[in-house]
């Protein structure tokens, strides 16, 4: 311990000449540390780093060309930097020159190096200041330098971040937007303060903060300034990032959320940090920092490097803290954090030299905290905990994590007033940590976040029985457990269905290939080929575990499925339960959803495994038809509507447990993805219906605002009044392609367009069946007596042409339309499957004979009761003002006399003149063929009862 230095009385050259020696001194061990932790061939690199940003010289690494920003004041490279530098180039000449400018302010290590908390596995984060000056070619050619550097250390075995920073940015707050290694806004003050605790000067320009005593950080712009001013430091010596004598409380909130994010994935370390966030958070608005500790001790003449360690430092506090609340069991948790985070393992004696002071150090914590050789053992052990113990330290992380992060968010909701802290940031942070800790049927839980290095269990004994609610579900007993043994002993596991236990099983990497699995009881529903065709299955889908590296970019939009896979029937045979039932299945009827005489859907249960955008494995239970059902909705929604422009995942699925499972997984996994295709951007998109049979009744999947479900049909019958049903806008119509296969409706919604009117005739055994798909999609049948085609044709393209004229008189839009929307004629045949094919067919061109009898009607509505008409055969004129009820008596008479012999063949009206229905009210073409077919069976029942009553005279 040195002589304490006091500004109480002043400030001079002298004191301030002692403080930098001091902080370089205690650099220079901590880069002494540096380099003896390193090994030989990595030393070249810390060695070099300076001379490779001083110089731009085309023999030395990560040279890009001579006009990349270089130059380092005040460094002179060292004779043992040459000789590294000659050892890379024999042909390397350093040649000193005189710079007018340096573009490099400093070089700075930061983090855990060179402390007790370093490892083989860490990381080197460098900062790299340059003049703000610098333009966007000269930043471009630096950034491909440090490119090539990092290069350089990952060829040499290290990882090496190198990080440009502009001083005058940094002091105004300017940081990167937010990823999966930054923060973002949400800490640059505590960022800093990392930087001052734990940055050790490679070369350039030291910290001003160094020069500004404690005491005096409240006022340092002032104190920085006077230094200056007064010219007590040289500005070309120093640079200033700033102080922290101001921290907005935003900044725990957004640290709290940030170290829960990284402490997913590495919960160890992270705990420690968000600890320490929470220690500052109950010093607010009076920090004391860490870096401030060290800065005080280092004034007062403090020149231990194991005491100012960083990482000793952070401990102390910790357990100030801790100690001061009374939490021994969170300080235990700390100081096994800390332990861990060193990779030390003091139980076992260490070969590796390099670690003796770390080492010597962490035993003297450890005796501190009266650890015994068991309790090290055991830790020692960590990369061969299994399960039982894993869990319980998993539950205790998440419990440490959860607890932290209500403690901060509480904070931050009593004292935050006006945040400036970005929502968005605050919300992808927010939304991560509820995917990965948050609990809910179905959830598969990741349980060994870097805990141990392997869960794989020799032997498990897994067990179908009764739950305490009476259900069943299945149980995971850990080595060999029999059906009396599994009465008196915990389950490690307990999930309603096989599925989620296995897939849970396998992306936990508790089942290897070699585990032996014991299945109870012996007469349970799964058989031990199904359970090893599941897992193999399981393997296949996910082949590495559960590995998924979320992007931020991915949780700022709701969760979409990137894969989903399906397991059918696991447990159960359909086809033994249909025989127990009685039902008769011989039937050429082969589809699994509509099968036998009996239309059995042989789906009788559906395991779903999602996986989502969001990093989270799901999987849900579904029973039955409406199962099936629910579970394609539920893939849609994850799929198309939460998914954007991008085209669906292709859904798989598997089943076992029947001799035609197989063909039942093809089935449904066909049904799956032609929904999704049809449904999506290679299909008609997500205004597409699709229909399809399973069992007796039919399904018509659809959007519904927004969500996607499904209408059921009990009947064909009741389809057929749907697709009747009048539509307000164009709706394309998928139909599955086992369903309706005995109709030609498949091919009439194959060849469906929006905006055209197409009618498609069927003629056998001695009636024309004639359809109609009008301008929206809805669909109207008649049944004719046969007529010939020709006649036919002629008899319905004057009609539309009719319908056509009558709104294009009322639209606004041009009369070439008429053109564009012509309508389109079909005949339908069967082929030699039996199935309908449609075949074009062009309208005749000539006239109806002129003998024909036309019968229009004028009026301005449809509905006939209210508004006055006119019936027009031929010249002659029928009115209802006229004639009254008895008008279709007297039309019917009138064409009876024009017949030859009074012939009694069927009527048909021609043509519709509307004149009172503005062009936005039309009916649709249906609805006018409708109001045409109930006129015509009026105008042939009055011609009944007349023929009836002519015959009754005669």
């Amino acid at each position: 311990m040195g002589d304490a230095v006091t500004l109480q009385d002043g400030i001079g050259r002298k004191e301030l000449q002692k403080i930098r020696r001091r902080f370089l001194a205690l650099h220079r061990e901590r880069q002494r540390r540096i380099e003896g932790e390193l090994s030989q061939g990595q030393r070249v690199f810390t060695t070099l780093l300076p001379l490779l940003f001083h110089i731009n010289h085309p023999m030395l690494p990560g040279f890009v060309n001579t006009k990349t920003p270089a130059g380092i004041p005040d460094y002179n490279p060292a004779k043992v930097v040459l000789q590294a530098a000659k050892k890379l180039s024999r042909s390397f000449e350093y040649k000193k020159r005189a710079r007018r400018r340096y573009h490099i302010q400093g070089l700075y290590l930061m983090g855990s190096i060179g402390s007790i908390a370093h490892t083989a596995r860490s990381d080197l984060d460098i900062w790299l200041c340059h003049d703000p000056g610098l333009g966007a070619r000269a930043l471009k050619a630096l950034r491909q330098k440090v490119a090539n550097v990092e290069a350089w250390a990952a060829g040499l075995g290290l990882e090496a971040h190198i990080f440009l920073i502009n001083p005058d940015a940094f002091r105004r707050g300017e940081r990167d937007g937010l990823s999966h290694e930054s923060s973002g806004s949400t800490q640059p003050r505590l960022l800093l303060e990392e930087f001052y605790r734990t940055g050790v000067l490679l070369a350039g320009r030291y910290p001003l903060w160094w020069l500004v005593p404690v005491e005096e950080e409240r006022n340092y712009d002032d104190w920085a300034a006077m230094l200056l001013h007064k010219r007590f430091v040289n500005p070309l010596d120093c640079i200033d990032f700033g102080g922290l004598q101001q921290l907005p409380v935003e900044e725990f909130f957004g640290a709290a959320h940030w170290q829960l994010f990284k402490g997913i994935e590495s919960p160890y370390k992270t705990i420690l940090k968000i600890l320490l966030t929470e220690a500052y958070s109950e010093d607010y608005p009076r920090v004391r920092w860490l870096c401030q500790e060290a800065k005080a001790a280092v004034y007062a003449g403090e020149a231990d490097a194991d005491t100012l360690d960083p990482y000793v430092l952070l401990y102390r506090r910790l357990e100030q803290y801790l100690a001061g609340r009374g939490e021994t069991r969170r300080l235990e948790l700390a100081r096994r954090c800390f332990y861990f985070k060193t990779e030390q393992k003091l139980s076992r004696r260490s070969a590796d030299r390099r670690h003796g002071w770390r080492r010597d150090l962490l035993q003297a914590l450890v005796r501190e905290w009266g650890w015994k050789p068991g309790e090290l053992a055991l830790l020692d052990s960590r990369d061969e905990w299994k399960i039982d113990r894993v869990l319980q330290e998993r539950n205790t992380l998440v419990r440490e994590l959860t607890h932290s992060y209500r403690l901060l968010t509480d904070f931050a909701r009593t004292y935050a007033r006006d945040s400036r802290i970005d929502p968005e940031e605050l919300s992808l942070l927010g939304r991560k940590l509820y995917t990965a800790l948050e609990k809910r049927p179905g959830k598969i839980d990741s349980i060994n976040p870097g805990i141990s290095r392997s869960l794989v269990e020799p032997r498990v004994s897994l067990h179908y029985a009764r739950t305490r609610n009476d259900e069943f579900g299945w149980f995971l007993f850990l080595g060999e457990v029999t059906e009396s043994q599994a009465e008196v002993t915990s389950p490690i596991k307990t999930t309603s269905g096989l599925i989620e236990m296995l897939t849970w099983c396998h992306l936990n990497q508790v089942l290897g290939h070699d585990t032996l699995i014991g299945l109870y009881p012996e007469s349970g529903p799964v058989q031990r080929s199904e359970l090893h065709a599941l897992l193999c299955a399981l393997r296949g889908i996910y082949p590495d575990g559960i590995r998924m590296e979320v992007p931020m970019e991915a949780l700022s939009a709701p969760p979409s499925a990137i894969a989903c896979t399906l397991f059918i029937n696991t447990g159960t045979d359909p086809m033994a339960y249909l025989s127990r039932q009685g039902k008769q299945l011989t039937s050429n009827r082969s589809d699994p959803l509509s099968f036998g005489a009996a239309h059995a859907c042989l789906v009788e249960q559906v395991e779903q495994l999602v996986t989502t955008s969001w990093g989270e494995t799901l999987v849900l239970s579904y029973q039955g038809i409406s199962g099936l059902l629910d579970s394609l909705c539920h893939f849609l929604r994850l799929a198309l509507l939460n998914r954007g422009s991008g085209a669906p995942p292709r859904v798989t699925a598997h089943s076992f447990s029947s001799v035609r499972s197989s063909g039942i997984a093809r089935r449904v996994e066909a049904l799956f993805n032609d929904v999704a295709r049809a449904m999506g951007p290679e299909g008609s998109g997500l205004d597409t219906r699709y229909l399809l049979q399973a069992g007796d009744e039919y399904y018509l999947i659809q959007r519904q605002q927004d969500n996607i479900g499904y209408l059921t049909l009990n009947d064909q019958q009741e389809l057929l009044d749907l697709l009747a049903e009048p539509r307000h806008r164009f709706r394309p119509l998928v139909i599955d392609p086992n369903a309706l296969q005995d109709t030609p409706l498949p091919e009439l919604f194959r060849l469906n367009r929006k905006g055209v009117i197409q009618l498609f005739h069927l003629t056998g055994k001695g009636l024309t069946r004639l359809y109609v798909l009008d301008e929206h999609g809805a669909l109207f049948q008649q049944e004719l007596p046969a007529t010939d085609e020709h006649y036919l044709l002629l008899q319905q393209q004057r009609f539309l042409d009719g319908i056509r004229l009558m709104r294009s008189l009322m639209a606004e839009e041009p009369a070439h339309r008429l053109l564009l929307d012509a309508p389109e004629f079909f005949a339908l045949e069967r082929d030699r499957e039996g199935r309908f094919v449609a075949s074009p067919r062009t309208p005749p061109r000539h006239r109806l004979p002129d003998n024909y009898l036309e019968l229009r009607l004028v009026s301005e509505g449809l509905d006939l009761n209210r508004a006055p008409h006119v019936l027009v055969c031929g010249e002659q004129e029928f009115s209802s003002l006229e004639h009254g009820p008895l008008l279709l008596d007297r039309v019917v008479e009138y064409i009876l006399s024009q017949r030859r012999s009074r012939q009694s063949y069927p009527i048909y009206l021609t043509g519709l003149e509307l004149s009172g229905v503005s062009g936005e009210g039309v009916a649709s073409t249906c609805e006018l063929y409708r109001f045409k077919k109930r006129l015509e069976r009026r105008l042939n029942r009055v011609m009944e009862q007349l023929t009836r009553r002519r015959v009754s005279l005669a």
